[in-house]
């Protein structure tokens, strides 16, 4: 019985302890002003810098220097951040001498669309981002025959008049972007008047005409071999165009 007594007693100083630690914390917190601000920006691009996101909160009045910690609401400072096009996450946090850390975590775009109409990049969860007036992001391009219905993000995988999707050109640029051959030799996609995907190579001075998305692996897998053992046997500049449109035959036009 005493040991259960002696058990319970224990528990309740420290019990006791903790709410005196937390109701001391507290209070100091409440006497804390904001110190150093420490903007950490995380990402393979550069969209954003330091001096950019100061200028944002100085823009909207966001004053983070020397004010009383209790007084900056994190949760609306954290959602302010995560409403720039280039941010995916933001975390800010402040630790015991009041100086604060911001972790911003960039979005990743995949590909660069630039059309008559449309200038702007999808990121690698199929979601619109505006261009930078300060950094370009080095990416596939893609350019032709698309129009801005085709690039609203709630119709991903609705399919245009060529029978082409969002969601399919996405699934096919992330298909380049990983392949060990094509994620280097290939630098931009063509939409033709006629629907047709091409691919402009960044060695050679042909076009690779796939046709449509369908089966483009074994499309691409038959250029992979004529690279391979056809070109090395025959200059491929006597070429300007590669047509793999056919399941049964690569059609090479010279120039």
């Amino acid at each position: 019985m005493k040991k259960v007594i002696l058990k319970i007693l224990q528990w309740a100083v420290l019990f006791a302890y903790l709410i005196m630690a937390l109701s001391f914390t507290n209070t100091k917190r409440d006497k804390i002003l904001s110190g150093t601000v420490d903007i950490n920006i995380f990402g393979k691009h550069n969209f954003l810098n330091k001096e950019l996101v100061e200028k944002l909160f100085k823009e909207n009045n966001i004053v983070l220097d020397s004010v009383n910690i209790k007084s900056l609401d994190f949760n609306e400072i954290e959602k302010f951040l995560e409403e720039i096009p280039y941010v995916k996450n933001a975390e800010i946090y402040n630790n015991l001498d009041g100086n604060i850390n911001i972790d911003l975590a960039q979005k990743n775009p995949i590909m660069r669309v630039i059309t008559d109409r449309v200038n702007l990049y999808i990121d690698e969860d199929c979601n619109l981002m505006p261009i930078s007036e300060n950094y370009t992001a080095q990416l596939i391009v893609v350019t032709g025959n698309l129009d801005q219905e085709f690039f609203k993000t709630q119709n991903k995988s609705k399919l245009n008049h060529y029978g082409l999707s969002l969601l399919n050109l996405f699934d096919f640029v992330n298909f380049i972007n990983s392949h060990e051959l094509w994620g280097s030799q290939v630098e931009q996609i063509n939409i033709s008047p006629k629907g047709d995907i091409e691919l402009v190579p960044r060695v050679g001075n042909h076009i690779i005409i796939l046709g449509n998305l369908e089966n483009y692996e074994y499309k691409l897998k038959k250029m992979e071999t004529l690279y391979l053992k056809g070109f090395n046997i025959v200059d491929w500049n006597k070429y300007s165009s590669i047509n793999l449109k056919y399941s049964d035959q690569v059609i090479c036009k010279k120039r």
